[in-house]
């Protein structure tokens, strides 16, 4: 009978002691509430029945992947290989476009109590909120600014994931590192996107000859039009100038033609008949002082008259 009773002791003392390794925080509870903490690596005791023990790693940094799984880590002879996670990968874009998304986000422990009871599921949880941050990111996104600013988005996604975790549920996860893998159409739409593609880049091709043509064509326009206004207003300056010349002259002749009436007709008379035999092809002096008309044709020098009655035949 003693032999049982030391026996159950012993096996009691030794059921009893735990040991926790370094970077390791244990919680220990008494009828399931929370009545110590052990921070400090060492062997400790503790009731077996009344009192259980969580022990929790507070310095190894867990690596989740998201939209995609490893199934075969890479080795020397032979690649990684994975499964795509759809219902994770697939997201929309803000101009309405799918692409998928494959990331992976990296964690670890600070506070084991917060960590086992403050949700049922932390890292459960931790994939929703990774997921909640990463669509709301893309849905604000176009299409070409998702394929072509990875990084960014980087830089985006790690303060808003790491401020939900740590600030908002607080559930003694720190986020350590956010990694986006890559964002890329799928396949099933890529035919699509590659037609799409095209069309802007020969909306921009025909853009830059539109332009190259206008840089082109207005320069040699605004020097036609110029040259035109030009050539107009020295016509108008020329015109101007020749009516004002014009009217000098006129007055002039009126201020004479005032003083001397009858000489000015006389010269004016005689200006105008020498304007006109100056452009006559044949010039004659006529006479037609008694019934015999007598005219002196002034190119040939011949006298000619002609008898009143006589028809000149």
């Amino acid at each position: 009978m003693v032999g049982v009773l030391v026996g159950i002791v012993l096996i009691v003392a030794l059921f009893s002691f735990y040991r926790v390794k370094e970077g390791e925080n244990a919680i220990i509870l008494t009828f399931g509430e929370v009545t110590d903490t052990k921070v400090t690596a060492g062997l400790y005791w503790h009731l077996p029945i009344i009192q259980t023990v969580k022990v929790q790693s507070t310095t190894e940094i867990y690596t989740f992947e998201y939209g995609y799984r490893t199934t075969q880590t890479g080795t020397t002879t032979s690649a990684a290989q994975y499964n795509d996670v759809d219902e994770e990968a697939i997201m929309l874009t803000g101009d309405s476009n799918i692409v998928r998304v494959e990331a992976i986000y990296q964690v670890m422990v600070n506070d084991v109590e917060k960590f086992f009871y403050e949700v049922d599921d932390p890292f459960g949880t931790l994939r929703y909120a990774f997921e909640t941050v990463m669509r709301r990111n893309i849905q604000n996104k176009t299409l070409d600014v998702a394929l072509l600013k990875k990084q960014s988005i980087e830089l985006e996604v790690y303060p808003d994931f790491k401020s939900l975790i740590e600030d908002v549920y607080n559930i003694g996860i720190d986020i350590k590192e956010v990694k986006i893998q890559n964002i890329v159409v799928p396949p099933e739409v890529s035919a699509a996107y590659e037609d799409v593609n095209n069309a802007k880049n020969e909306q921009t091709r025909k853009l830059d000859e539109g332009e190259r043509y206008g840089n082109e064509v207005v320069p040699s326009s605004e020097a036609k039009a110029y040259k035109m206004i030009q050539d107009a207003e020295a016509y108008k300056a020329e015109t101007i100038a020749n009516a004002n010349g014009e009217v000098a002259v006129f007055n002039a002749v009126y201020e004479k033609y005032v003083l001397s009436p009858e000489i000015t007709r006389k010269r004016l008379f005689i200006e105008t008949i020498e304007d006109i035999m100056a452009n006559a092809d044949q010039k004659y002096i006529v006479s037609s002082g008694s019934d015999v008309l007598e005219f002196l044709p002034l190119e040939t020098q011949d006298t000619t008259t002609i008898r009143g009655g006589d028809t000149g035949e």
